[in-house]
Formats: structure tokens, C-alpha cells, sequence
């Protein structure tokens, strides 16, 4: 399996962790360092038109550097729980068709040590180029567990010792500046507009929810992710 990443951050922490992955650059920046350094590492690279690179990934969004990758590694929930510590922040993101949206949340999740992100393979936006830029290399670094069920999946954590926690707003939740999270927590992000799944919601232990104070009452997802993870600590 393979797959398209874009921007020079992506690229570059790719090179950082795990090079073999490269399978071909395309960059139209024949003076830049990092395709200097591509080089350098036996990486192929190709310079291509600017226009060239905006074809293959839809996108001119790709700083001047496009990279074909074999696919990463992903985690499975059973290999998941036989080495989770006992300290443990995973997230679950519940049906974000966003790129930019689920890049950035992929972005915060490995700036705050997140130890797993769990989406759906079937109702949740894909690692798409778009993905791999918003996020600034993170979709690349940060341990993903796509699923089938999240539901499933969800139980299996709890029944691994992780209190589920909805991060949404409900009669009954809590707020988060007063909410001190378990030692193992599953946190779970709705989509913007639709939210969380009533079925997860109906079976997490805590729901939790971020107080508005100012004249617009809610933040998207990808903000309200970072304000949850910087809160867990």
C-alpha cells in the first residue's frame, strides 16, 4: 500500500523517523536543503512543475513538495491494550470529514502525547494530502488505530480499564475546568453539527464540557480538541 503526502514539514518528519518509507519525491525547488537531503539519502526525487504538483494532489497547498510513501503502521485495539501504560490519554474521533479539521486535531494529539487516535475506516475523512499538511507531519508520527466499529472498539477499551469521556455539551456535564480526568481516559470529539453518536454517548462513563464565555458559543472541533488535551496534561 501507498499514498500521497504533501507540505515540507510532513516530508521532513518523515525523513526524521522513518526514510524508508519514501518511495519518490516530487519538489519544483531543485535549490531547497531538503531535497538536498532527500538526495543525499539515496531518497528518488523528481523535479516537477509547480502545476505538476498541484495535479497530484488537488491541492496548491503542498509548499513545493509532494512524496509517494509506502503506508504506515497502524495499531489494532487487542495489540493496543497488551502494552498501554498505566497513565493513558486516547482519543476517538467519531465521523470528522474535515481534513483540515482532522489534520489539526492530529497536530495537537501529538503535541499533547496522545497515545493513540482512534477513527472509523468507513465514517471519518481518510490520510488524505490534505491531512498530511494540516497536520504538519503528525498524521506520520502519532500512533492511529483506525476501526471498524467504534462503538466495539469503545467497549473494549473500557473493559481495559478507560473511562470514556464525551466531550460534549448535555444536561449533566461536567465542566472541564472543574473535571480531573481518570488515570486511563478515552476521550471522544463529535463532528461539528452532528456530534457524537448516540450510541457512544450513551455509553461513556463522564460527559464533559468546555464553558463559553464570550458572545460566539462554540469553538470547532479541531480548537476544542486542543483546549481538552491541554487540559488531561
Amino acid at each position: 500500500m501507498k499514498r500521497l503526502i504533501m507540505g515540507k514539514h510532513a516530508v521532513e518528519e518523515v525523513l526524521r523517523k522513518s526514510p524508508e518509507r519514501f518511495l519518490h519525491i516530487y519538489t519544483h525547488k531543485k535549490e531547497d536543503p531538503l531535497a538536498t537531503d532527500l538526495e543525499k539519502k539515496g531518497v528518488k526525487v523528481s523535479f516537477t512543475p509547480k502545476q505538476k504538483l498541484t495535479s497530484l494532489v488537488t491541492s496548491e497547498s503542498h509548499q513545493g513538495f509532494v512524496a509517494e510513501v509506502r503506508e504506515r503502521e497502524f495499531l489494532t485495539p487487542k495489540a493496543f491494550l497488551q502494552e498501554a501504560p498505566e497513565k493513558s490519554l486516547v482519543l476517538m474521533c467519531d465521523a470528522i470529514q474535515d481534513p483540515q479539521n482532522f489534520g489539526t486535531i492530529l497536530r495537537a494529539a501529538e503535541c499533547f502525547g496522545v497515545d493513540a487516535v482512534i477513527y472509523s475506516k468507513n465514517r471519518n475523512v481518510a490520510l488524505t494530502p490534505v491531512v498530511s499538511k494540516a497536520s504538519v507531519g503528525a498524521s506520520e508520527l502519532v500512533p492511529l488505530m483506525p476501526v471498524s466499529n467504534l462503538a466495539d472498539t469503545q467497549k473494549k477499551l473500557q473493559d481495559g480499564g478507560y473511562f470514556s469521556v464525551a466531550a460534549e455539551l448535555k444536561e449533566g456535564a461536567h465542566s472541564l475546568f472543574d473535571f480531573e480526568f481518570p488515570e486511563r481516559t478515552l476521550l471522544i470529539l463529535g463532528a461539528e453539527g452532528s456530534g457524537i453518536q448516540r450510541l457512544l454517548s450513551d455509553r461513556a462513563d463522564f460527559h464533559v464540557m468546555i464553558p463559553m464565555m464570550g458572545a460566539i458559543d462554540s469553538l470547532n472541533v479541531s480548537q476544542a480538541a486542543a483546549v481538552f488535551l491541554s487540559a488531561r496534561g
